[in-house]
């Protein structure tokens, strides 16, 4: 119903600016990607899931008009069972006191969906930037996770990787190289409901680095409670920092912030990292994750396990990913890519990209986990997913 609403209010708006749609030139665009996740776990039956999406991206106007749509719909639908057994990312006891809890240890996807991912209206004049509409609002330089986006939630057991727009109007000025203040309004049902953000971003060329500070105020719905094991809703107030350029030769990152909420104790969030490509063209990555909003060491609570399940929030203090990448030939890269912590449970994913046509890619990733039994990466999974996907 809210995407529906959006896509009427954008139509609406167009024709309050008296720029009805039928005199636009649209420019229409998109891919069809298939998706097979063959999977095995020590302690469940293999499965398969089979996914398909069509994602339409519909734009008018450009980089030189004033005013500009852009919106894209998705069409995802499941040809194999929505049931998802969650117990293989669970240690064995986690799963146990779910299932004497009386907590569902089984997911639903919707079989079919069909929503409006974005689409907002751009106003440019000058330094000026006037955005609105469902969009995306992440910010942050790291790979593995942004502490700093406060805006979007993953769930994690959706193959097709979505990570759907927010309804915002977001303002932005920008000047010189890199300076940039941005500020964001996101509705919600009441005003004192409403969420905000304000982002003031430079660029010091004496050190060649780009640095930005961040406030955000969220309706937070990441955290369960301990108590009731239903979904806590709260307000989280961040202030944050980010920053990226070169040391040493290496490419560095950070970003993390400082978070308030109302029933949590107030924790700190960071992610650091660095990168370098050697002569041969190998690329080389190692970043870290500090979380304090959880425990130090396994046996994680299993309040915290649902929060990395449903929402994606990290079930671990520390984590860190270390990725190798290299093109193979013109047409192919591979990389391998390892998550782990301090708990002794690892994770290995190698990765293949490869160019099949002029508009088709092909990918191909695994994940294998190994180590301590009530780690963050429970041992004994094991999958394989192959990514067709063709463009237009």
């Amino acid at each position: 119903m809210r995407s529906i609403f959006n896509f009427f209010s954008v139509t609406v708006l167009l024709c309050i600016l008296d720029l009805p749609v039928s005199v636009l030139a649209v420019n229409i665009s998109g891919y069809y990607e298939n998706t097979l996740l063959p999977e095995y776990s020590d302690r469940t039956d293999e499965g398969i899931l089979d996914a398909s999406k069509l994602r339409l991206d519909f734009k008018t106007g450009g980089a030189e008009d004033e005013l500009e749509f852009k919106g894209n719909v998705n069409f995802i639908s499941y040809h194999t069972d929505v049931n998802l057994d969650v117990t293989p990312y669970l240690p064995q006891i986690v799963a146990d006191t779910l299932t004497n809890r009386g907590i569902p240890v089984i997911m639903t996807l919707d079989k079919n969906r069909i929503f409006l991912d974005n689409a907002y209206l751009t106003w440019r004049s000058g330094g000026f930037r006037v955005r609105v509409g469902i969009q995306q609002l992440s910010w942050g330089p790291g790979y593995s996770f942004n502490p700093t986006d406060l805006f979007h939630q993953k769930n994690l057991l959706d193959p097709t990787y979505e990570k759907e727009g927010v309804t915002a109007l977001r303002l932005d000025y920008t000047w010189g190289i890199g300076g940039r203040i941005t500020g964001i309004y996101a509705p919600s049902g009441k005003l004192e409901g409403s969420e905000y953000a304000l982002r003031a971003a430079t660029h010091i060329s004496q050190i060649g680095y780009d640095i930005a500070m961040t406030i955000h105020q969220v309706n937070d719905s990441t955290s369960i409670d301990p108590g009731t094991y239903q979904t806590c809703y709260q307000k989280r107030r961040a202030l944050g920092l980010d920053f990226s350029g070169e040391l040493l030769g290496l490419g560095v990152w950070f970003e993390g912030n400082y978070n308030s909420v109302e029933y949590e104790d107030d924790f700190v969030r960071t992610c650091a990292g660095f990168d370098y490509t050697l002569v041969n063209g190998l690329y080389l990555m190692l970043e870290g994750l500090y979380n304090g909003r959880t425990e130090y060491s396994a046996p994680y609570p299993a309040y915290d396990w649902l929060e990395y399940i449903y929402y994606g929030e990290p079930v671990s203090m520390y984590r860190f990913m270390a990725g190798a990448k290299k093109d193979l030939s013109n047409f192919v890269d591979g990389s391998l890519y390892c998550f782990g912590g301090t708990d002794g449970s690892y994770m290995l994913s190698p990765r293949i990209d490869a160019s099949i046509a002029q508009n088709a890619d092909l990918t191909l990733f695994g994940m294998a986990s190994f180590g301590a039994k009530d780690g963050q990466f429970p041992p004994g999974y094991y999958s394989l997913t192959a990514r067709v996907t063709v463009y237009f």
